[in-house]
């Protein structure tokens, strides 16, 4: 889902109306604290990276993790807890 789509679909509820996630287990719901944009480790380029970082220190991971980056990040995400 892009940006513009997850807009649109929010623009049919009232404005006032507060928004929680839930899990697909159905654990919740959570507040959204923050909304921020980053990248998988395993989608890094070495474009990306600060001269002192190596592009095999993200790709080599077993299971990606989120790099937060609030300027350039390629996806949203919406932090809970």
């Amino acid at each position: 889902m892009t940006v513009a789509e997850l807009i649109e679909s929010l623009k049919a509820l009232p404005q006032d109306m507060l928004i929680q996630v839930m899990t697909s287990e159905g654990e919740g719901p959570n507040d959204i604290v923050q909304v921020s944009r980053g990248t998988w480790s395993n989608d890094v380029e070495s474009a990306d990276l600060d001269e002192d970082e190596d592009i095999e220190d993200y790709q080599d991971d077993e299971e990606p993790e989120f790099i937060q980056d609030d300027e350039t990040g390629k996806i949203a995400v919406l932090v809970t807890w």
